[in-house]
């Protein structure tokens, strides 16, 4: 796999040629065979012409008439097929190519999509899928194509008169230089009009999602007017494109053009005089005028390849992009017996203070570790390490004795559920986001989980109950809804490490402590870490590790730690004022 994802990246036409060779050859045969029957018609009609002229018996106009009907007939299931084995060839290479895009999206962690837009993402699967087809596609067939018509073409007006042939075609030569003067522009306007369809996916995006805070804060104007820009840079740089793509053709064409001309004028003579036949001069002149499709087609070729090679830029950065966390551990775990945290500190990629200094505690199985803190004390950073998001120094996260960078990544975070603080819901029916990651699930098991986390009284009311459709990230339910629906996701699938990471923040108080109280029963089967900013929450925690500034203030249970820990002391003071709030 990795000499061929190498080879994919140096030579991504000839990779995906060679992988499909037999389609592409097939394809490039009847391609050939199309082209070889459509040269043939001048010919043929010029014979024909040449009998009517001298009179011929009707027999053999009539045998010369079926002859071309026939070289039809075969043209045209010709074309049926090359055009059935191209698009299959270049269907299956987007389809490829945007799984490859997908699956290495899938191992990327927090440092390649922070600095990204979603809707920039987007638009390279799409779209730059899309034109990398395009050249891999119509670009090589349309300059294979304009290839053998050219290599078909050329012999038989040489046949006809060489002479003619190169004083009609003298300006041929010069069009290699004009292709690739053009085509360098074209490049540079290529790549500026992607860069810029990428930004406004990336802001339609953005407004649709943040919708609602647009309006609550009345930005519609100032968000529609920041669009109206992005969209107007977009359509500058189409109209550049658009502008050497208009001047290409007409460059390409006029060669040709005055080739016609140029017979008119020359072969004129040669026909009166006999010299040159009525039929060959017919069949000349409509060599010259198919001529005029492969220096387009070459052209347009050309075009289209610059075009996917830009594309293909931008889609070599991520099939490049290393994951934060390389999966390079050989040892299976399927339970957990202790989870032990030893000497951690950890700093952001470019970010010169540590984060989290010097972290230590130890969690046997089936005990719970309250986690609090002021904002920005490092409580969140810790869950993403403990989940391999980032990379740790080696030594420093155990489990089962074992550092986790020696467990397979895909393995270790099997036995972890993780209910984050910021819910996320797929636009699929309830139970489906309920049972997500289960491969076999009864609806049972679904309502049993609902349960647990007071929801599913409230579900049985929606229309449609468990079968009812999610709005995309559960746009159509509240803030509460969702985090409990995330927390029943991780219930349901029993794993044996479950991780809140300030899961009800958006339910109130009472609430919170309502749903805790059902799921402590279950949470005692498992081993637990609860993150929260209300202490009611890890009260009752086997531990709680208090951190204040990346560091870890006090370790101990709730009483013990209203006497030492200052930063708890104000946190349960600042809580009692507020009413447990």
């Amino acid at each position: 796999m990795p000499d061929e994802q190498s080879e994919l990246l140096k030579k991504p036409f000839w990779f995906y040629i060679k992988k499909h060779k037999i389609t592409v050859g097939l394809g490039a045969l009847w391609l050939f065979l199309t082209n070889l029957m459509d040269s043939i018609v001048p010919t043929l009609q010029g014979m024909t012409i040449d009998l009517i002229t001298k009179g011929a018996r009707l027999s053999a106009i009539g045998e010369m008439v079926a002859w071309i009907f026939g070289v039809i007939v075969f043209l045209s299931a010709f074309r049926f097929l090359w055009r059935l084995y191209w698009a299959r060839f270049h269907h299956a290479v987007a389809e490829d190519l945007r799984n490859r895009l997908f699956d290495r999206m899938a191992m990327l962690g927090p440092s390649f999509f922070r600095p990204r837009k979603i809707g920039q993402l987007i638009t390279l699967i799409s779209n730059d899928v899309n034109s990398f087809r395009m050249g891999i596609g119509p670009g090589m067939l349309i300059l294979l194509d304009g290839i053998f018509l050219i290599g078909l073409i050329l012999p038989q007006m040489l046949y006809i008169s060489p002479t003619l042939t190169w004083q009609t075609l003298v300006l041929m030569p010069f069009v290699p230089f004009v292709v690739k003067g053009i085509l360098d522009r074209l490049h540079i306007s290529y790549h500026s009009r992607q860069a810029r369809f990428a930004d406004v996916s990336g802001s339609a995006q953005e407004i649709v999602s943040g919708i609602r805070v647009i309006k609550s804060f009345a930005q519609e104007q100032n968000q529609t007017t920041q669009f109206n820009l992005q969209s107007e840079e977009f359509r500058k740089s189409c109209d550049r494109v658009a502008w050497w793509d208009a001047f290409f053709g007409p460059s390409l064409e006029l060669p040709v053009a005055l080739g016609s001309v140029i017979l008119l004028l020359i072969a004129t003579p040669d026909v009166i005089s006999g010299k040159l036949s009525l039929g060959q001069f017919f069949a000349f002149y409509q060599f010259i005028q198919r001529m005029i499709w492969p220096m387009s087609a070459i052209g347009i070729a050309f075009g289209h390849i610059q075009e996917s090679r830009a594309s293909f830029k931008r889609i070599r950065e991520v099939l490049e992009y290393q994951p934060d966390v390389p999966d390079t551990g050989d040892c299976e775990v399927n339970e957990l017996v202790s989870l032990e945290v030893r000497n951690l500190s950890f700093s952001y990629p470019q970010a010169s203070l540590k984060a989290l200094d010097n972290i230590s505690f130890r969690l046997k199985r089936g005990e719970c570790l309250g986690i609090v803190g002021m904002t920005g004390s490092g409580k969140t950073t810790l869950i993403e390490l403990l989940t391999r998001q980032y990379p740790v120094p080696p030594g420093t996260i155990l489990v089962n004795g074992i550092s986790v960078e020696k467990i397979k990544t895909s393995c270790l975070r099997k036995l972890i559920g993780v209910v984050p603080q910021d819910a996320f819901l797929f636009s699929r029916m309830v139970s489906e986001n309920l049972a997500l990651g289960l491969d076999a699930w009864e609806l049972d098991d679904v309502r049993e989980a609902a349960g647990h986390v007071r929801l599913d009284q409230e579900i049985e009311t929606w229309p449609g109950g468990y079968q009812a459709l999610v709005g995309e990230r559960g746009v159509n339910l509240s803030g509460g809804q969702k985090q409990r629906m995330t927390l029943a996701r991780a219930m349901i699938r029993q794993a044996p490490l479950v991780i809140l990471d300030d899961s009800l923040s958006a339910v109130d108080a009472k609430t919170e402590e309502t749903i805790l109280s059902h799921l402590r029963d279950e949470l005692r089967k498992t081993t637990s870490i609860v993150v929260s900013h209300r202490l009611a929450s890890v009260r009752e925690a086997d531990q709680i590790l208090v951190l204040k500034h990346g560091k870890v203030e006090s370790l101990g249970r709730h009483e013990e730690l209203i006497r030492t820990s200052p930063t708890y002391q104000v946190l349960h003071e600042m809580q009692m004022e507020g009413g447990g709030k």
